[in-house]
């Protein structure tokens, strides 16, 4: 029985034959190696309880330096933190290792935390805070070679500039700040071929994931304040969102966008077969769910996961769809004739989607063929 060949074997043949040129080893050897990195680099659920690894080691840190009395000392913990944050960084860039690359990174949030919390105790104001915030999260996006910081800082940053917009602004602001979020993560997830062969090249996933994140889990606040009216005996969030009907009108026009460029991507932006249903169920969708615009960022987010083929964009997608679908559901103001109506409308929506990629999937399949 014959072996199988080798690669060295399969190039050589393919290089007598004239199919190849002669550099044609050193690329397969680089194709090799990276293939090798990606294959052998931790999945994306070690990475997030990595991440999570290092909150809590942080958290303990801070423990400790409240127990040695550094809690009271405003300036030396101000101190501190930028001290660690700075020995993290240079201890990463210089390192390599998963036990010194977990340590930077759980000195890094440290330092981060310890730096914030001085600036509190030191009775700066909640601008000064989120303003300092942004900065450190900006700062790390650039110097910090690490993609479980790079999701961290993205989501510090949108929270930073949350804070910030709310305590300018209030409610609205935050809901603009999201708004603009929600392009940011549009934009990203389609440009992102182009986006990962320049220098953000690294950072593209995990601003993406976080973005993703952050977006949905306002929205998802939002909903929750607006399941609370009436319960006066409940924590209520003393300001002023942007009317519901307003925020999923503009979703929807991004959501436009969006498919618009996913087609032209496609080839399929003058198929008139194909958008002008898609923008029918659009619009049924966004006239369903006026009052949850929740729903239009998961199927924006599903949207961009079945065209970048992202399991972990689609996960997150469903579950945040079955999420606001339930809270569209519970809405008090909603009558059940309108929920019956939106759950049939929902359903032959996901259905039409659904035979729209079995078609093309079976044209990809004809043409392969």
């Amino acid at each position: 029985m014959a072996l199988r060949p080798t690669i060295q074997d399969v190039l050589a043949g393919l290089k007598a034959e004239g199919h190849v040129d002669e550099g044609v080893d050193a690329r397969a050897r680089t194709t090799l190696e990276i293939r090798q990195k990606t294959l052998g680099a931790s999945p994306w659920f070690v990475k997030a309880l990595a991440g999570g690894g290092a909150w809590l080691s942080a958290a303990f840190m801070l423990s400790f330096f409240a127990c040695v009395g550094l809690w009271k000392e405003e300036v030396a913990l101000t101190a501190m933190g930028l001290v660690l944050t700075v020995a993290a960084v240079l201890l990463r860039r210089t390192s390599q290792g998963p036990f010194l690359e977990q340590l930077a990174l759980a000195l890094c949030m440290a330092g981060v935390g310890a730096f914030l919390v001085g600036l509190a105790q030191l009775d700066q104001g909640t601008l000064t805070i989120a303003f300092a915030g942004a900065v450190a999260s900006l700062v790390l996006l650039a110097v910090y070679p690490d993609l479980i910081l790079y999701f961290l800082a993205t989501v510090g940053l949108c929270v930073s500039v949350g804070v910030f917009a709310l305590d300018a602004v209030g409610g609205a602001g935050v809901d603009v700040w999201m708004l603009l979020c929600a392009a940011a993560l549009s934009g990203i997830l389609l440009f992102e071929p182009m986006l990962r062969r320049g220098q953000p090249g690294p950072r593209v996933g995990p601003i993406a994931f976080a973005l993703a994140c952050a977006v949905p889990g306002w929205l998802l606040f939002r909903s929750f304040e607006s399941s609370q009216e009436g319960f006066r005996y409940v924590f209520r969030f003393e300001s002023q969102f942007v009317p519901s009907a307003y925020l999923s009108i503009l979703l929807a026009m991004l959501l436009v966008w969006t498919g618009w460029r996913v087609l032209r991507e496609l080839g399929l932006a003058r198929e008139q077969r194909v958008w002008i249903p898609a923008v029918c169920a659009l619009m049924l969708l966004t006239g369903m769910t006026l009052n949850t615009p929740g729903v239009l960022v998961a199927v924006l987010m599903l949207t961009l996961g079945f065209h970048r083929r992202s399991r972990v964009m689609l996960g997150l997608a469903v579950a945040f769809l079955l999420t606001f679908g339930a809270y569209y559901y519970y809405d008090l103001r909603i009558t059940l004739l309108a929920k019956a109506l939106a759950l049939t409308g929902s359903g032959l929506v996901l259905l039409g989607v659904r035979q729209f990629f079995l078609r093309r999937q079976s044209a990809v399949l004809t043409e392969a063929r």
